[in-house]
C-alpha cells in the first residue's frame, strides 16, 4: 500500500472517486521545498522544487494499492515524475508519500499561482467528465488489448485569468 501527496485536481474527492472508484482516507498536509504553479494552456497545476521556505498545501491520500497507483501514474502522464516526499500533517508529524513533480524540460510553461477553489468553481464538472472518459478508456484498453494506455491531451483552459 502506498500514500500519495496531492496538491491539485486530485484533491477533489469527485475526481479521485471517478478515477479509482473509491475515496481513500485522507488528511490535510503540506510539503516544503516546492512551489505550485499554473501551466500555460491547461487547468491543472504543477509543482516544482523551490527553496526550503516554500511550501504547498494539499492532502495525503492513504493506502492506495498498486492498481490505483498505476491509474494515477497514467493519469499524470509523462509531464510529471514521481518523487518521494515527507508531507507534514497538521499536528507536525510527517508521513512517507509519493508526489508528482513537473518535469524540468517543461518548466517554461509554468506561471503564476494556481487556486484550487477557483478551479472547483470554474472547471470541476467538465473535469470529472473528462476523468470518467479517461477511466473508461483505461479499463477498455487494459482489459481488451492488454497494452499500456496513452494519456489523452489534458483539458485545456479557455481563460488565463
Amino acid at each position: 500500500m502506498s500514500n500519495v501527496f496531492v496538491y491539485g485536481t486530485l484533491m477533489s474527492e469527485e475526481v479521485v472517486m471517478t478515477l479509482i472508484k473509491r475515496a481513500p482516507k485522507q488528511q490535510p498536509a503540506k510539503i516544503r521545498g516546492y512551489r505550485r504553479h499554473r501551466i500555460k494552456g491547461f487547468i491543472f497545476p504543477a509543482i516544482i522544487p523551490a527553496t526550503e521556505s516554500d511550501e504547498v498545501n494539499g492532502l495525503v491520500l492513504y493506502d492506495l494499492n498498486e492498481k490505483e497507483m498505476e491509474v494515477f501514474d497514467e493519469f499524470e502522464g509523462e509531464e510529471y515524475y514521481k518523487a518521494d516526499a515527507a508531507p507534514i500533517l497538521g499536528d507536525g508529524t510527517q508521513v512517507e508519500a509519493s508526489v508528482y513533480v513537473w518535469q524540468d524540460s517543461a518548466r517554461h510553461l509554468l506561471y503564476g499561482a494556481w487556486d484550487y477553489q477557483e478551479w472547483r468553481r470554474k472547471h470541476l464538472a467538465d473535469y470529472v467528465k473528462m476523468c470518467a472518459s479517461f477511466q473508461e478508456d483505461l479499463e477498455l484498453t487494459n482489459t481488451s488489448q492488454n497494452r499500456p494506455y496513452n494519456h489523452p491531451e489534458p483539458v485545456e483552459s479557455t481563460t488565463h485569468d
